[in-house]
């Protein structure tokens, strides 16, 4: 049996399906397949079956897997061992970024990111807030920064520690009838604007429908978009307005390709980090500390 092919058959067991596996390995799902066909044949019992869910483990498939991947991550950490003792990079630590945080967080962490992270490769991905929360949840993720969801809209097993918090703003086309207002806009004039949106149920879409919510009614919803960058790109391109984090569209704003105007009610919203509640390794305890105390407005003490 090949290293390989283990490593393939746990990562199609993660995400119980081979086109995903074959996602996040960056290979070919006819690859996967194949390769653990070939770890099937050899064990000489199958380890998935189909059902009408997707994928899932057979008994002996299981109990396989389950001892595969205690090898694996003995393997892994003497991989880690030759790497220290060569003086090569030791841990990823990897962070989901909710959309439209780069603009505010990655001028932090990168001014010093040398101390902040020693002797580690950083990996960044851009993800909505519930695709951040997923991530953590099965363990892809070490940290997300998203905006702070309500409790009840946060899975179990995740804790947050707030970072910053951030005035919502309006955004629209130059030449838009909006973008003359000389004071606050009030929500109750936009009831009747094309409104671009994000996620409905959490995340800023959440906050946006609250504001309507708040007096009684519902947006006109032009358009959901899953990042802020498509959300700015639908807008610039004079259809519909939106609602968003000021700092976001700053650059746009600078450039003179949208217009931002504060809204009244004013609302702003929390940024937090968010982690699973088990600890992890002492390093990458190590990592979250020094990421929460460089992101944080005030840090803690």
């Amino acid at each position: 049996m090949e290293f390989r092919q283990i490593r393939y058959a746990l990562s199609v067991a993660k995400e119980r399906s081979f086109t995903k596996a074959a996602q996040r390995l960056n290979i070919s799902q006819s690859a996967v397949s194949e390769q653990v066909k070939m770890l099937e044949e050899e064990a000489g019992f199958s380890i998935f079956r189909r059902t009408p869910r997707g994928i899932d483990l057979t008994e002996r498939g299981r109990t396989f897997l389950y001892e595969a991947e205690r090898i694996a991550s003995d393997v892994l950490s003497l991989t880690d061992t030759a790497r220290r003792l060569r003086g090569a990079v030791l841990d990823t630590f990897s962070i989901g970024l909710g959309s439209g945080m780069a603009q505010i967080f990655m001028p932090r962490l990168f001014s010093n990111l040398e101390e902040l992270l020693p002797s580690a490769r950083l990996e960044i991905f851009t993800a909505p807030t519930k695709h951040i929360f997923d991530d953590l949840h099965e363990e892809r993720l070490d940290a997300g920064i998203t905006i702070e969801s309500e409790p009840d809209r946060v899975p179990a097993g995740l804790v947050f520690e707030r970072l910053t918090s951030i005035e919502m703003a309006l955004i629209a086309h130059p030449k838009h009838p909006l973008a003359k207002a000389k004071q606050p806009i009030d929500v109750g004039r936009l009831v009747a604007e094309p409104i671009v949106m994000s996620e409905l149920s959490v995340g800023y879409g959440q906050v946006v429908m609250s504001l309507f919510t708040d007096i009684g009614t519902r947006p006109n919803i032009l358009a959901i978009a899953d990042n802020i960058e498509t959300m700015k790109a639908i807008v610039q391109s004079g259809k519909g307005i939106a609602i968003v984090p000021r700092p976001c569209a700053d650059n746009e704003v600078a450039l003179g390709v949208l217009k931002m105007m504060s809204i009244a009610p004013s609302r702003h919203v929390s940024l937090s980090l968010f982690r699973r509640r088990q600890a992890q390794s002492r390093r990458k305890e190590g990592f979250l500390t020094s990421l929460r105390d460089a992101l944080q407005d005030t840090p803690a003490k």
